[in-house]
């Protein structure tokens, strides 16, 4: 059922373009009014004709219907640009809102909801919601005016046969809205099925490699007939209900006109009605029930504009991040001109509520030290991570930046001083260069190539036709991972962070490559303080001080050297790397 909740809400959208509704509403009442005059006219024509020809009568009257047909013709088209703009105005804010709110939910949600469903409610719910307005608008000003001027001219042709049509119009109504009831469960639930189709489809083509390497291309395409079976059944369950509407309101609009028919003609037989009038009467009786069928049809169009709308507003109403991370005066952040310090104190941490990753977590980094985070995977390495960049938030304890609480710098300002390199490459479509800078837009070309030069990239990308104003995108197969790492870390690089993380930076590059990345990490990281995540014992044991985590604690803690001479879970690791 559609909710005057939903409609109330959505109105809001729409009553942004209160000078086009005006405009809308004025076409659509000029547009019926003449549309419905033109029966009246011709039928007053057909009786110039009988029982004899009134030449003058004819003529006025065919020119008044020809003025009455230029008008219609003229305001439609006012009527369809404008309903236009209405449309895309409100439809644009709606995926304006709705693409903005990604960016403020908590990365949680992102975790749990598929790139595929984001992808379906952002393009294929927002063009079903503007489907069903645009029909909307073109059909109900114009029709409800074209229902009561109707009705007002058949009553004043002659009332009885008008009072015999309106009585029984209601019947339409009835159908219709019983149809529509039961379409809007339909569409509902086909609207998520096509979320999960587009959520299946986006994941299978960005890995079809893996479903080639693993030869299941076969159990790929089951999976999705499963899908498009279901999406069948849904959707051809929904479409009948929605398409006999039409039909059924149409064939009660049928009896209703043979009843007319039959009735005026016995009252043009007893010269209570006259041939035109009969004439006009037939036209008006068709055309008073034609609105209510265009209306029913709105109506069940409307059911599957709604079930989107429902999905759209539900997203909308996800809890939101703080407004802190939109706050861009790098003043909030504490005073860094001595250097940073990074504590973490008795930081616990759970993503599902019972389940907790992190236990009473504690170490410190001193200002332009580096420090590693060791340990078997799964066992909490990325989440320290994930806290310091606000991600999610501790369950207890906090962590702190120059013993201010991070929980008290907005989330902006802080991942303004921190470069990050993840173990997962991403480039968005586009020029090397422009990737370089992705986050520094300011620096300029030659401010690109020389930390490329430092970071080892500059080698394979000078070997490409158009360099640096290469395009790019994550899925390109001639460049190797490897290569990808090196641009991620040049990107980092470029934006001179204060604080700089390594997440299995160095996971997918050769040996020289890796040598090559921590010589110039090396030397970047001067004066800088850094937190490295590694598997790769061999890019740590340089760092200042190694942490070791084991199921979510802090179990040993020191340089490389004391690590060694302790003969715990680090010096046994690093005995099992070396082996290798």
């Amino acid at each position: 059922m559609i909710s005057r909740a939903l409609l109330g809400r959505f109105l809001k959208y729409i009553g942004k373009s209160r000078r086009q509704i005006c405009l809308s509403v004025i076409s659509a009442v000029i547009y019926s009014l003449c549309a419905i005059f033109i029966p009246y006219f011709a039928g007053r024509a057909i009786d110039c004709l009988i029982p004899e020809v009134d030449f003058a009568s004819l003529q006025k009257n065919c020119l008044l219907i020809i003025v009455l047909v230029i008008t219609a013709s003229v305001f439609q088209y006012v009527l369809n640009i404008t309903n236009n703009k209405i449309t895309y105005n409100a439809v644009r804010k709606l995926r304006d809102d709705a693409y903005s709110k990604v960016g403020r939910v908590s990365i949680g949600f992102i975790d749990r909801t598929s790139a595929g469903s984001l992808q379906s409610l952002l393009i294929s719910d927002c063009e079903t919601i503007g489907d069903g307005l645009i029909l909307f608008l073109n059909q109900f000003f114009s029709g409800i005016t074209a229902i009561l001027f109707t009705l007002g001219i058949m009553l004043f042709i002659n009332w009885r046969i008008a009072l015999f049509v309106l009585i029984f119009t209601p019947v339409s109504f009835i159908v219709s809205d019983v149809i529509a009831k039961r379409s809007f469960g339909s569409f509902k639930r086909q609207s998520s099925v096509r979320a999960a189709q587009t959520s299946y489809i986006q994941e299978m083509t960005a890995n079809f490699r893996t479903d080639y390497a693993y030869g299941i291309s076969g159990l790929v395409n089951d999976s999705f007939d499963k899908l498009n079976e279901e999406y069948k059944k849904i959707s051809g369950k929904a479409t009948f209900l929605s398409s006999i509407t039409n039909p059924s309101t149409r064939f009660i609009n049928a009896l209703i006109y043979a009843s007319v028919a039959l009735i005026g003609s016995l009252m043009v037989m007893a010269t209570a009605l006259t041939i035109g009038e009969l004439a006009s009467l037939l036209a008006y009786a068709n055309q008073f029930m034609k609105p209510f069928n265009d209306l029913s049809a709105v109506y069940t169009e409307l059911s599957d504009s709604f079930a989107c709308l429902d999905r759209v507003f539900k997203f909308l109403d996800e809890e939101e991040l703080n407004d802190d991370l939109y706050e861009e005066d790098l003043s909030l952040m504490p005073d860094i001109s001595d250097g940073i310090t990074i504590e973490f104190r008795d930081v616990s941490f759970s993503y599902v509520k019972g389940k907790t990753v992190l236990k009473h977590v504690s170490f410190k980094v001193e200002s332009g030290c580096s420090l590693a985070i060791v340990g078997p995977t799964g066992f909490g390495k990325t989440t320290i991570i994930n806290l310091l960049m606000r991600y999610y938030e501790p369950d207890s304890g906090a962590i702190y930046i120059n013993d201010v609480d991070i929980a008290q710098i907005p989330r902006n300002v802080l991942r303004h001083y921190i470069g990050m390199v993840s173990q997962d490459t991403w480039f968005r479509d586009g020029k090397i260069v422009d990737n370089i800078r992705y986050g520094r837009p300011e620096a300029s070309e030659d401010e690109c190539r020389e930390v490329s030069e430092i970071t080892g990239a500059d080698t394979f990308v000078k070997k490409l036709p158009e360099r640096y104003n290469e395009i790019i995108d994550s899925g390109r197969d001639d460049i190797s991972e490897g290569q990808r790492q090196l641009l991620s870390i040049t990107r980092a690089m470029l934006r001179d962070p204060s604080i700089l993380i390594l997440d299995e930076a160095t996971s997918s590059v050769d040996i020289v490559t890796e040598v090559r990345i921590r010589n110039a990490v090396r030397e970047l990281l001067s004066g800088r303080t850094s937190i490295i995540i590694a598997h790769r014992l061999s890019t740590i044991i340089d760092a200042d001080k190694i942490v070791v985590v084991e199921n979510g604690t802090v179990s040993e803690t020191g340089t490389h050297e004391e690590l060694m001479k302790a003969g715990g879970f680090y010096s046994k690791l690093y005995a099992s790397y070396t082996e290798e």
